[in-house]
């Protein structure tokens, strides 16, 4: 891949890129979606761009709108998802293009515009198709063999305001051992831009060479779980009204004695609604939003981010600032980013203000009553303060590098069960059943324990192979899988190039594509794995085991032999590809088989008229259908004098639907028609004779 060149020409930055195509500068979307998390990355969707990015103009009734989801396999896991950075700079702050000085936070967090965007994976996405409906659209961005992560979302954006140039790096893993987080790797550079080089600004468009001095918090703010409020109240809140913000510090397990082997953790969980209907067992506890009728804990995502490392200019770990973060602050949307535009506000988001730096949840704080939740609560990673000089001159321009860890936590789906039904029942207290829900921290600490050792590894880490393309088919009382490999290469080991490949999986979800999805809920059923073979063309699998007219869903995984595996978190562990992304999201529906005759076919209505409510079908009045057919043939149709008019190949069921056009999707006149049944074949591949058809159209 080759890189970004920035080249000073008196005072105006221009952008020269050797490799056309790999970037985008329309800002497409970008879809993180390689592990248990699954992100979108749309600019519409922050006004500071990528870079800055809101969901909470998606908070309305469409649960399914969200852009942050854990696991992603799930109708619960949609957490609210925003990321601010507002830049908060020293009493001196920022001499601008026009002369002014700037210092308090900027309206709306950090307002940008998008240069260019690129997504880069080491394999392209595999491809799904059900009954022949394709579940994407062909990947177009970049392909890197020699990536080291599974993918990484690259961006920049200028921000205005501040004449800085934000470069971020978004990583992700497919192997099972860090699928719970993403890796935010990202610098602030201050090169007084105000402008795009694609609009070729002039050098009035720039901020003087000047030396400031600033912090930068971050924050990811999270409302976990959104979608879990429909199971607790019948509906959803809106921008976090029942989740709370904290921090806590742990020691690192894997990476003892190196830099920064202890990590200071933000995290969120879900609270207290106030005003909740009352529980079956008299309570109005309902953090973790307890399902109604079970007491199954649905909200148990504890997401949170913690700094693996920061500097000024660098991003080698030997080079980390051990004082950092600076701060942890808490603020709220309503009151702090959406209600301020005060110096106050800047102290707030530095933690100078009267909560301080590091200041717990609201309500150990005092801030709220314990009956209390907050709208939409956020809190920060701090970092500064740095002075960061822009020399045009001398073509220097200083950044602020920062990494940031990005997971999430949870107790597992059987603990909260268990413990939500022994709630419901009375058998344990609030206090207990919070308690539970929140060692899922300790889940956390461990996936973002993993993001710090991977990071120390410069995201060298162990690979699983990569998931096979996917075709699935519904059939006569049976659904057909198939998968393979676009390329040989696939099959060896990414870093070692050592063909390691040992077996094929199999999993299934019946009922509904998504776990608990409202319309499947009462199935509970889950992904489960329904066959393995160890041989490696053997590229498909039927499932028999089905019942007609209901919906059932695939993913196909490839499993290495462990071989490779010499240096990673368990040596010799088999590693498995994952199943999140090739997992189909359209159902397959088995049916029943057609005929094992072909001379019972016919025309449905005949005669067929588009009068609605005649002959015909009163809300299609141009569709008919042929009915009895064979499980396998060609039907032809045909005018009373023999002209061809239009053909079908059909398979499956004992049924056809025809909207009465031609091969040039044109309607047919009123007339006499023939249909005639060819090449049959029954289920068992026995050849049946041909059947003809006369039918009347009215039109």
């Amino acid at each position: 891949m080759k890189s970004l060149s920035v080249i000073i020409l008196s005072g105006i930055i221009a952008v020269t890129t050797s490799a056309p195509g790999q970037k985008k500068y329309t800002g497409p979307p970008m879809f993180l979606n390689v592990n248990a998390i699954k992100l979108d990355m749309k600019k519409i969707n922050g006004e500071g761009q990528f870079t800055t990015q809101y969901s909470w103009m998606l908070t309305d009734g469409n649960v399914k709108s969200e852009i942050f989801q854990y696991p992603q396999d799930e109708w619960h896991s949609r957490l609210l998802y925003q990321i601010f950075n507002p830049i908060a700079p020293d009493d001196s702050g920022f001499i601008d293009n026009f002369g002014n000085r700037k210092i308090i936070p900027t309206p709306f967090v950090s307002n940008g515009i998008n240069d260019f965007s690129q997504e880069i994976r080491r394999y392209r996405p595999p491809y799904v198709t059900v009954d022949g409906i394709a579940q994407q659209q062909e990947y177009t961005w970049q392909v890197d063999p020699d990536l080291k992560p599974d993918m990484k979302a690259v961006w920049e954006d200028i921000i205005p305001y501040w004449g800085i140039r934000t470069h971020i790096e978004l990583i992700g893993f497919s192997n099972h051992n860090h699928e719970n987080y993403l890796i935010w790797k990202a610098s602030y550079k201050f090169t007084g831009e105000t402008r795009r080089p694609i609009e070729s600004p002039d050098s009035s468009r720039f901020f003087p060479d000047q030396t400031i001095r600033l912090w930068w918090p971050l924050s990811f703010s999270f409302g976990p779980s959104k979608a879990g409020e429909y199971f607790a109240m019948g509906g959803f809140a809106y921008e976090g009204v029942d989740d709370l913000d904290s921090w806590f510090a742990g020691k690192s397990v894997l990476n003892q004695g190196e830099l920064r082997d202890s990590m200071k953790v933000a995290y969120y969980w879900d609270y207290k609604r106030p005003g909740i209907r009352v529980y079956q067992n008299g309570s109005t506890d309902d953090i973790g939003d307890p399902e109604r009728s079970t007491g199954h804990l649905i909200s148990t995502q504890i997401p949170g981010f913690t700094l693996l490392h920061c500097a000024k200019n660098s991003f080698n770990p030997d080079d980390d600032d051990q004082s950092q973060p600076y701060s942890m602050p808490h603020a709220e949307i309503s009151g702090d980013l959406w209600g301020r535009r005060d110096f106050g506000l800047r102290d707030t988001y530095i933690g100078h203000d009267n909560r301080g730096k590091f200041p717990l949840d609201p309500i150990t704080e005092g801030w709220l009553s314990s009956n209390q939740s907050q709208y939409g609560p956020m809190r920060f990673i701090t970092v500064g303060p740095y002075e960061l000089t822009k020399n045009s001159q001398a073509a220097s321009y200083d950044s602020i590098c920062a990494v940031y860890a990005i997971g999430v936590g949870s107790i597992s789906r059987a603990v909260a069960d268990t413990v939500g039904r022994a709630w419901l029942k009375g058998e344990i207290s609030d206090s207990e059943k919070d308690s539970v829900l929140l060692s899922g921290r300790d889940s956390l600490f461990h996936a973002l324990d993993r993001a710090k050792w991977a990071w120390q590894r410069s995201f060298d880490i162990p690979d699983p192979p990569p998931p096979p393309d996917v075709e699935i088919t519904s059939d006569a009382d049976r659904v057909i899988v198939e998968w393979s490999y676009p390329d040989p290469d696939y099959y060896l080991d990414p870093d070692t190039k050592v063909d390691d490949w040992y077996a094929w999986r199999i999993y299934r979800k019946i009922g509904a594509a998504y776990v608990n999805d409202p319309s499947g809920i009462q199935s509970s059923n889950y992904w489960e794995m329904i066959y393995e073979t160890t041989g490696r063309n053997e590229l498909s699998y039927i499932d028999t085991d089905v019942i007609r007219g209901v919906s059932y869903y695939y993913a196909v995984t490839a499993v290495d032999d462990g071989s490779q595996n010499t240096d990673g978190l368990n040596p010799g562990e088999m590693l498995e590809s994952s199943r999140y992304v090739n997992r189909s999201a359209i159902a397959a529906i088995p049916f029943k088989e057609g005929l094992a005759e072909s001379d019972r076919a016919l025309v449905v209505p005949n005669p067929a008229s588009t009068a609605a409510g005649i002959f015909g079908y009163p809300d299609k009045p141009n569709q008919i259908s042929f009915v009895n057919l064979p499980y396998r043939c060609l039907l032809t149709i045909y005018t009373e004098t023999g002209d061809f008019i239009n053909s079908i190949d059909h398979a499956g069921t004992d049924q056809e639907i025809w909207e009465q056009k031609t091969k040039n999707n044109q309607f047919v006149s009123s007339g006499i028609y023939i249909l005639a049944v060819t090449e049959s074949e029954s289920f068992s591949g026995k050849s049946l004779p041909d059947h003809f058809v006369k039918f009347v159209l009215v039109r």
